[in-house]
């Protein structure tokens, strides 16, 4: 999602329904997960208006009721989805990564981006700096909305760099635009963005834009992936889910949900996905090693 995602939730999201088959009165909403960082940079009292459209959509284009469930993170929902707490859930390409090989959560869907995903430390056309060790102390505006993925980048960075290297820096506002904008007129050495925020940053702005350039950049990240507790679908209706998120994005409300969430629609999972998991998750392994 990027900065001005927030002026979107205010346009009433409908989603053409698809022929299906009614639910019975007495099956249960299903429970869909999404980690709280999947929203970063959003005031939690607007964190739940956020995920509806993904509900609407979901709700309409498959015949399933559903409620959203923001949750702390991706180990509370695999925990509760072993569990039984939680049946559907929206993750990280990264952390899916992480629990790939457990049999009871199946990969659903993934979400096709409008670009690839990139982190990417940029700074000053004329910076002296070759590498990001030569970032000393503070030097690094962080926006408030960074991307989850840009931030694991940042942080498994930083591992490997000497200490006092790549700092977080105080930044004057909280956007993608305000930190660049402190980078490009000199007020700070550097900033953390994706690599699509930086080229609409570049497309809006194209003569501040080119008093920047990218010092280091991360490999693309995998999509983000839809999943579901084993067992919890028929083969029929696993279809008719699949089917209908597919189909829904190409209606004109459709394409305003994928606007919002910046995404070109979705797509079934692929084995050139699942090879993208296997170099991701050996690029970045599991944090501290909770997974084996």
């Amino acid at each position: 999602m990027g900065d001005s995602w927030l002026k979107g939730f205010i346009l009433p999201v409908a989603v053409a329904v698809l022929p299906i088959l009614p639910l019975q009165a007495a099956d249960p909403p299903l429970r869909i997960a999404m980690p709280q960082n999947m929203f970063n940079g959003v005031p939690a009292g607007v964190i739940g208006p956020a995920a509806k459209p993904f509900q609407s959509m979901f709700e309409k284009q498959t015949g399933f009721q559903g409620n959203i469930i923001v949750a702390k993170d991706w180990l509370e929902i695999t925990d509760k989805l072993r569990k039984s707490e939680y049946d559907v859930a929206v993750l990280h390409g990264f952390e899916y990564s992480w629990v790939k090989n457990d049999n009871n959560l199946v990969p659903l869907l993934i979400s096709v981006p409008s670009s690839k995903l990139e982190a990417c430390l940029v700074v000053h056309v004329n910076s002296r700096a070759d590498t990001p060790a030569d970032l000393k102390g503070n030097s690094v505006a962080i926006p408030a909305s960074t991307k989850a993925f840009c931030h694991l980048y940042f942080d498994r960075l930083k591992i490997n760099l000497p200490a006092g290297c790549c700092c977080p820096a105080q930044l004057n506002g909280h956007t993608v635009e305000d930190a660049l904008d402190a980078v490009a007129t000199g007020q700070c050495p550097a900033a953390l963005v994706d690599a699509m925020a930086l080229k609409g940053y570049q497309s809006n702005k194209p003569g501040v834009g080119k008093q920047l350039r990218i010092l280091h950049q991360s490999p693309a990240f995998p999509p983000a992936v839809i999943v579901y507790r084993k067992g919890i679908f028929t083969t029929e209706a696993e279809k008719r889910v699949i089917q209908g998120m597919i189909k829904g994005t190409t209606t004109p409300q459709g394409k305003v949900l994928t606007g919002l969430w910046k995404i070109q629609g979705f797509s079934e999972v692929t084995a050139e996905y699942l090879a993208d998991l296997e170099n991701c998750c050996k690029m970045y392994p599991p944090p501290n090693n909770v997974l084996k």
